[in-house]
């Protein structure tokens, strides 16, 4: 019997199969994948007018003039403790190293609300027992105290600022019921920004301006030996483009979505990585805050770069306006802008869709949203212990 079909028709289906688990199944599986910020936010695509005015700061050639592509200097790291161990001892030492860090007020009254909640839990678990198994003597003592913990923590920087105790509070680690809470003179019933400050609390132990080499025993001692959480926040050390407002340093994943990767020529006008967030930075929420106020300067300048005296090298682009002269008593009506020019005389503009689309793309520059490659940094030249 000739066996030649079946022989190519089960080689066939080996080579197919090996096609569909090594090529096709990951090929499917990375398309399902949308790319994200990091902590779960996608990182999603420009549309509509910002997505035109991609297409507008290309034709006008702005890229030869500015770039997007913030750039990095050196980093000092600030140790942020969001947690202290239960060991005083060993996290005062861990700490020190940089400074008398443990006498501050966050690490003495965090460990005192320590002491009250292991007070705390002393009496509940004896009060936890079947009432034939209470021994009120041990009840007594552990009453007693949580009484007197109670008393020293208030004894500790009595009168301390309430932002100093929330703080210390969340750095703990600890939880208070509410009527702990109220003996301990922290608020019983919390507003938003209070639960805030406990949840984002964390105790800086370094100034910012050490390198990873200089805080590496530090790190060790925290995380292998004191048992403290904490995070490390880059500061930016001679970095010019953080004082001119960037956040982060520009990474290949800004540019996922862009049409024309425009990474920019040269900077004779200023960096636009984060030109969004000058024209509409981020409220408290974490959402873009729009203005009319902030939208007509950057029209203005757009349209006229000297307007207000400044001095610029940016070429006007008058023909993305509608213009007319204004008469010496004649007021703009609505959609219009009005600009004073130096020789007496004012003018109208009103935006054109490609300017409006420009300014839209202009917004949507911005690296204020943290990336795992690309942390947010903060410039400081000093940084207190608390």
């Amino acid at each position: 019997m000739n066996k030649s079909p079946w022989i190519f028709l089960g080689v066939l289906f080996a080579l197919s199969l090996s096609w569909w688990g090594m090529v096709y199944g990951p090929a499917s599986q990375a398309n399902n994948l949308s790319p994200e910020l990091g902590a779960g936010d996608p990182l999603r695509p420009r549309v509509g007018l910002a997505k035109q005015g991609e297409q507008v700061y290309r034709e006008n050639g702005c890229y030869y003039c500015h770039t997007r592509a913030a750039t990095g200097g050196t980093f000092g790291y600030e140790i942020q403790i969001t947690q202290l161990g239960d060991d005083r001892q060993l996290n005062a030492e861990a700490v020190d190293q940089h400074g008398k860090y443990s006498e501050k007020s966050v690490f003495q009254k965090a460990y005192s609300y320590k002491a009250v909640a292991k007070a705390a839990d002393a009496l509940k678990a004896e009060q936890d027992k079947k009432p034939e198994e209470w021994d009120e003597e041990k009840i007594q003592d552990a009453n007693a105290t949580l009484i007197s913990t109670i008393g020293l923590s208030n004894d500790i920087f009595r009168g301390e600022a309430e932002d100093v105790n929330l703080v210390a509070y969340g750095v703990s680690g600890v939880n208070f019921e509410k009527d702990l809470l109220a003996q301990l003179g922290l608020p019983a019933e919390m507003n938003t920004n209070q639960v805030r400050l406990i949840k984002e609390a964390s105790f800086p132990v370094t100034d910012g301006s050490q390198s990873w080499e200089d805080i590496e025993g530090t790190i060790q001692k925290l995380k292998d030996k004191a048992g403290a959480q904490y995070k490390l926040q880059p500061v930016a050390k001679k970095w010019p483009d953080v004082q001119k407002g960037a956040r982060r340093q520009s990474v290949s994943r800004d540019f996922l979505f862009d049409e024309h990767v425009m990474v920019g020529v040269m900077r004779l006008g200023p960096d636009l990585s984060s030109q969004g967030s000058f024209i509409a930075p981020l409220d408290k929420n974490g959402f873009p805050v729009n203005t009319l106020e902030a939208d007509n300067k950057f029209y203005k300048h757009l349209y006229d770069p000297q307007w207000d005296g400044q001095s610029s090298h940016m070429p006007p682009f008058r023909y993305l306006f509608k213009e007319r002269i204004l008469g010496k008593n004649e007021q703009v009506v609505s959609g219009e802008i009005e600009i004073e020019k130096k020789d007496s005389y004012r003018v109208a503009i009103t935006p054109t869709a490609k300017a409006r689309a420009l300014l839209e793309y202009m917004k949507s520059l911005r690296n204020d949203k943290e990336l795992p490659e690309a942390p947010l940094v903060i410039e400081r030249k000093q940084a207190s212990a608390e």
